[in-house]
């Protein structure tokens, strides 16, 4: 029988090629964001970790659930710092965080009814490339002019201390989950749908970063906004 998280990753593996696929994800790769989208990236993702970071501390005397509380893991700290950074020391109020409203609703709900899902949802956000983290800090820094590593310590970082070596914990920590064939159909069916609300995430914000490119099209220098202008002076 495979482990759990050989069973998740395999039950995932088209979701996730498919959200590491779109061009968002791959411009955040690059570090090729403007900083409305990257702010609209962090604000999201703030929501999805506070709330699941709640979630597991509230059911940590959870059986399934104590062992992956990990507080090492947690990046909703490194996410407001981020946001703090960006928005100043009002950003709550300000960040726009509407585009993963039915995903934090879904770990509000198995917080309350099937604690044990929580465990798919701390696979995906903790042990595998989708959210975003140790991607394109650099390039997010150069492009957004900040200094040094501030605003992009979630991208740069893990965790506070070694990802890798509290990733390979929870990683074993899941493995060691004794689990029966129907729990763990259960935690793969949550998995898959957790990885649909990452690729929902990154195609919101891809169709909003690809709008923003065509407005800023309209107004540069020989845009295609202009050419009707030029024909029009041709022809007369």
């Amino acid at each position: 029988m495979n482990t759990l998280t050989e069973l998740l990753r395999q039950a995932t593996a088209h979701e996730v090629r498919a959200a590491l696929s779109t061009p968002f994800a791959q411009r955040l790769a690059r570090g090729e964001l403007d900083r409305t989208h990257y702010m609209r990236l962090l604000a999201n993702l703030q929501a999805l970790y506070a709330e699941l970071e709640w979630a597991l501390m509230w059911n940590r005397q959870h059986p399934a659930v104590g062992p992956l509380c990990l507080p090492e893991l947690w990046r909703n700290e490194l996410l407001q710092d981020d946001l703090r950074t960006l928005l100043g020391p009002s950003w709550y109020s300000s960040a726009p965080r509407q585009d993963t409203v039915a995903q934090v609703e879904r770990l509000g709900l198995l917080c309350d009814e099937a604690p044990a899902l929580l465990a798919a949802h701390a696979w995906v956000l903790y042990a595998t490339d989708l959210p975003g983290a140790s991607q394109g800090g650099a390039g997010i820094a150069r492009a957004l002019g900040l200094r040094g590593k501030e605003g992009t310590v979630f991208l740069r970082y893990a965790t506070h201390l070694d990802g890798a070596s509290y990733r390979a914990h929870l990683l074993d920590t899941l493995d060691q989950l004794r689990l029966d064939e129907r729990s763990r159909e259960a935690l793969a069916k949550e998995a898959r749908l957790a990885v649909r609300g990452v690729h929902a995430l990154f195609e919101v914000l891809g169709r909003n970063l690809t709008a923003a490119q065509e407005r800023r099209e309209r107004v540069k220098p020989g845009g295609w906004w202009l050419r009707p202008l030029a024909l029009a002076r041709g022809m007369s």
